[in-house]
């Protein structure tokens, strides 16, 4: 038997004009309604036209960042790159900045709604997965969302780096290069990103018989833990004469107390930072740094939101990894 729009309006609830005007677009419906009408109508078979993707059901995406806002480069070059990939791809892109802790929950959630959201991409580095679970608690349950944090286990669609591989590579480059000892100073331990990179780093180094890790400082990403680094390096016997740092606010800090008392870089120390801020091409000597690329990041997630939109029965909370590239300098 034939699907018509009446049984959709008798699955859906809404009338037979709205269920016409949100299918072919025309509509300045909430973005709810239509993702509701496209789920009934996949449901019974309607027969879609090709042009009913998931742009034009739902309109010219519209989509909410909530991310975590410091002054630095970090989060500057994180913005700008996403919105550049925002613009390549014809989203509208509305940031809303969080602090440590999540504020009104289901004030984020009326506004999703009111302002007609068609998905949420988030970047918040200092969230628990705790705060992630309370965060989805608020949202619509067939909300599009897409995390660029990686976790252990992943509470949403997640597109991030591939920090394993970073660590890979920047410890090889340290093999290339005739670097034996090495050290490297860790991002915060809770982070899966941190321990990513880590393991990546320390697994190639101990798969290579005559090289071998003589320094291991925790760090917390910030610039304080960078000089406590090269503290701890100092009080070491035998020091490494390569060294990982996990990002590049710690790298700039280890190599400022380092030359402060009379080393060169990198004649007496390599090292190695990651996020490929500008302040690596702006230090002197410049600083070598796994590259991530924000931009791609973007476009990757907006892309893999777009996917989610146009197929909202497909199963969720999968990881893609975004590949880095190490861009070598004069610090290694």
């Amino acid at each position: 038997m034939k699907v018509t729009l009446k049984d959709i309006a008798e699955d859906t609830g809404y009338s037979i004009s709205t269920i016409s005007r949100a299918l072919n677009g025309l509509d300045k419906t909430s973005t709810k309604a239509k993702r509701e009408i496209l789920k009934s109508a996949r449901k019974l078979n309607y027969p879609l036209h090709n042009k009913i993707d998931s742009a034009t059901a739902t309109g010219d995406l519209n989509v909410m960042l909530i991310t975590g806002v410091e002054i630095g480069e970090f989060y500057a070059s994180f913005f700008n790159g996403i919105n550049n990939a925002a613009s390549r791809e014809k989203v509208r892109l509305s940031l809303t900045s969080l602090e440590n802790e999540i504020p009104d929950l289901q004030e984020i959630a009326n506004n999703i709604e009111e302002q007609s959201y068609n998905g949420l991409i988030i970047n918040t580095p200092r969230f628990s997965t705790a705060q992630y679970r309370k965060l989805k608690e608020a949202l619509p349950d067939d909300f599009p969302v897409i995390s660029n944090e990686v976790l252990d286990n992943q509470i949403f669609d997640t597109v991030g780096f591939d920090n394993y591989s970073a660590g890979n590579l920047v410890a090889k480059h340290f093999e290339d290069r005739g670097y034996t000892t090495c050290g490297i100073i860790r991002g915060p331990s809770e982070k899966t990103a941190a321990r990513l990179r880590g393991h990546g780093f320390t697994d190639y180094i101990n798969g290579v018989e005559d090289m071998e890790i003589l320094l291991e400082a925790e760090g917390n990403y910030s610039f304080d833990s960078g000089v406590q680094a090269f503290q701890a390096f100092e009080q070491l016997e035998e020091k490494p004469s390569a060294i990982f740092s996990a990002n590049d606010n710690m790298c700039k800090a280890f190599m400022k107390e380092a030359m402060l008392e009379g080393y060169t870089f990198p004649d007496d120390i390599a090292i190695v930072g990651f996020d490929d801020l500008p302040m690596c091409r702006n230090h002197r000597p410049t600083i070598s740094s796994v590259h991530t690329d924000y931009e791609l990041l973007g476009k990757v997630s907006i892309q893999k939101m777009k996917e989610m939109l146009a197929n909202p029965e497909d199963p969720k909370t999968l990881l893609s990894l975004v590949p880095v590239e190490l861009n070598v300098r004069e610090s290694s």
